[in-house]
Formats: C-alpha cells, sequence, structure tokens
C-alpha cells in the first residue's frame, strides 16, 4: 500500500506542477504586460517592473494554487477512474476512503502553502509593493502625456494634448485638455504645463500656466470663459495602492475585528486554504468516470463548480467590506453548502456504476 500511495500522490504532485506553473505564468504575464504599459507611459520606471512583479507573486500563488489543485485531483482521479488503476486498488483491499486519505497528504500540503501566503506573505509583499509604488509616484516625474499623441484618462472623461515638450520631457508647451462633464463639455487651453504628484493623496495634477477654460453644452453658443494665470488639473487620481492602511496589506495580527473591512479580509484569508481543501475533495468525488472514457470528462463540470465556489466566497466578502451583509454571517455558508457538495460527490463516487 505504501507503493500506491507514492504512486497517487506522485501523479497529483506531477500534475498540480504542471498546472500551477502554466496558470500563474499566465496570471502573472498579463500583469506584467499591465506595468509595462504603466512604465511606457511614465508611471514607473523600468528598474520598478520586476520588483512589482515580484511582490504581486504571491497574490497570484494563493489565488492561482487552489483552482490548480482542482484540476489536478480532477485529471488525476479521472485517468485512475478511466484506465481502471481505481479498480485495481479497490479490489486489491484499498477503499475509497483510504485512497481519499492517500490524496489528503498533498491536499493539505498545498493547503498549508496558501495559508501560509495568505496569512503572512501576501500582506508583507502588498506592503512593499504599496511603499515602491508610492515612491514612485512621489518622486518619478516623467512624462505622462508624451508630446504630439492625445491622451485619454478617466474611463474616456478626459482627452489631454501637448503640442510639444522641452528636452527634459517635464515641461509641456501648448497643451489642450477636454473634460466630459455630464452634458456639459470643458475645453482648456494653456501655453505651458508641469505635472507634479501629490504627496498626500498619491494623484497626479498638471500644473498649466497661462490659459483660458471655455465651459459650456455642446452645440450651445452660451460658453462660460475664464482666463488664469495658473491652474491645478487632476489627471490621474490615486489608485489607492499607495496606501499601507488597506486591510490586505496589514499583518494578519493587526486586522480589527471592530472594523468590517478587517473582518472581510480575514475571512477572505481564512477562506483560500479552506477553497483547496474542500474543492479539492469535491473535486475527487466529481472525478469519477467509466472506465475506458476520457480522463478529462470531468473537466468543465468541476471547473464550473470549483469557479461557482470562489465568485460566491469573493462576492460575499465584498458584501461584509461594504457592510451589506453581517459579519456574523459572512462567507461561512458558502463553504458549509460546498462542504455538503464534497460529501455527496464522495459518497456517490464510492456506489458500484
Amino acid at each position: 500500500m505504501v507503493v500506491a500511495f507514492r504512486y497517487v500522490n506522485r501523479e497529483l504532485a506531477a500534475v498540480f506542477a504542471v498546472v500551477f506553473f502554466a496558470l500563474l505564468a499566465i496570471a502573472l504575464g498579463g500583469r506584467f504586460i499591465g506595468y509595462m504599459q504603466d512604465a511606457a507611459l511614465g508611471r514607473y520606471s523600468a528598474d520598478a517592473l520586476w520588483l512589482l512583479a515580484g511582490f504581486r507573486l504571491p497574490e497570484f500563488a494563493q489565488l492561482t494554487a487552489p483552482f490548480a489543485l482542482i484540476l489536478a485531483v480532477l485529471i488525476t482521479g479521472g485517468r485512475l477512474h478511466a484506465e481502471g488503476e481505481f479498480a485495481a486498488l479497490t479490489s486489491g483491499g484499498a477503499s475509497s476512503l483510504r485512497i481519499s486519505r492517500w490524496l489528503a497528504a498533498g491536499v493539505l500540503a498545498v493547503a498549508a502553502g496558501v495559508a501560509s501566503l495568505a496569512f503572512v506573505v501576501t500582506p508583507a509583499a502588498t506592503r512593499a509593493a504599496a511603499e515602491l509604488i508610492s515612491e514612485q509616484r512621489s518622486t518619478l516625474l516623467l512624462p505622462s502625456i508624451p508630446p504630439g499623441v492625445f491622451h485619454s484618462f478617466d474611463h474616456g472623461r478626459r482627452v489631454t494634448y501637448a503640442e510639444d515638450a522641452d528636452a527634459q520631457g517635464r515641461r509641456l508647451l501648448g497643451v489642450f485638455m477636454s473634460d466630459h462633464l455630464g452634458q456639459d463639455i470643458a475645453t482648456t487651453w494653456a501655453e505651458a504645463g508641469s505635472q507634479y504628484v501629490d504627496a498626500e493623496t498619491g494623484s497626479r495634477f498638471l500644473l498649466l500656466e497661462r490659459g483660458a477654460r471655455y465651459e459650456g453644452t455642446a452645440g450651445d453658443a452660451a460658453f462660460d470663459i475664464v482666463e488664469f494665470e495658473r491652474l491645478g488639473r487632476r489627471i490621474e487620481p490615486s489608485t489607492g495602492d499607495g496606501s499601507s492602511t488597506k486591510a490586505a496589506a496589514l499583518p494578519t495580527g493587526r486586522l480589527d475585528p471592530g472594523n468590517v473591512a478587517h473582518v472581510a479580509e480575514l475571512q477572505w484569508r481564512v477562506s483560500l486554504p479552506l477553497l483547496a481543501v474542500v474543492g479539492a475533495f469535491a473535486a475527487l468525488g466529481l472525478a469519477r468516470v467509466r472506465q475506458r472514457a476520457g480522463r478529462f470528462a470531468r473537466i468543465v463540470p468541476g471547473t464550473v463548480l470549483f469557479a461557482a465556489y470562489f465568485l460566491s466566497c469573493a462576492a460575499v466578502r465584498g458584501a461584509v467590506s461594504d457592510g451589506s451583509l453581517p459579519a456574523a454571517v459572512g462567507v461561512w455558508p458558502v463553504h458549509g453548502a460546498m462542504v455538503l457538495v464534497a460529501l455527496y460527490y464522495l459518497r456517490r463516487s464510492a456506489r458500484p456504476l
């Protein structure tokens, strides 16, 4: 039985490693492309890109690992059933319960890794990323408005253009700005402009010099005209990443039970290893297929089930954080329902086909 134990867990570990690193590379690659775009707009220096990606790695890993584990259990369990190995193990004296205990070793190892990331590593990495972003926003004044190109901010509600820039690229010349204010439109022209970042809010501002602002309704000749010598306009609000007091950046021991946002964050951290354990055992019961059927036959229903589980936890987290759901209720009904689903599939898989 020791040989069978090692065989089953070796298969599970191999599939988990392949799926985990593939999903992690996809997720981290997408985020890195976003950082490269931000660097091209002058929000971060090129040297900071790899650091930011490294700081985000624990967060992506703790989200990817449970999903990779569920897929690994589905694929491994499906292969054992499809190729008759599960039937051979049970006929040799290994009950379904014993095989479940064998897989529990690998499942609990992954869950322990996810718990260490969620409770310790990710909050520390989030704080480090917030400090780096804050430093970049306060010290880096590279142009986010390259001359000769129209740039859109605030989801298209603001368009900015500069005709030229000085040699350092920090002082803009011939600046145009258009703002959509509901049904009204405000256009601003200025001879020059320079950028700065507010140290307190982290928002990026454009300080315009010697210009005029026209505000009114499109198609209406009545416009309000204001001439100015200096005018500050916010072109990019703070993303909030620079705040080290966010719940996600706080150490687990500093989360306040009286703060609903902190309670929601704590429940989320507890939920991540539970997602791995409960989801994996539900996948084990769901993985049973008929012999000579495809080992991937249960991938789609298993993925849908886990996606519903994960999204339900995420939705409840948001509801607790904004106060629309009592913190005492929280995510526990979601986990309870999934435990019942896992027990149902495990009992069904133990019955003869």
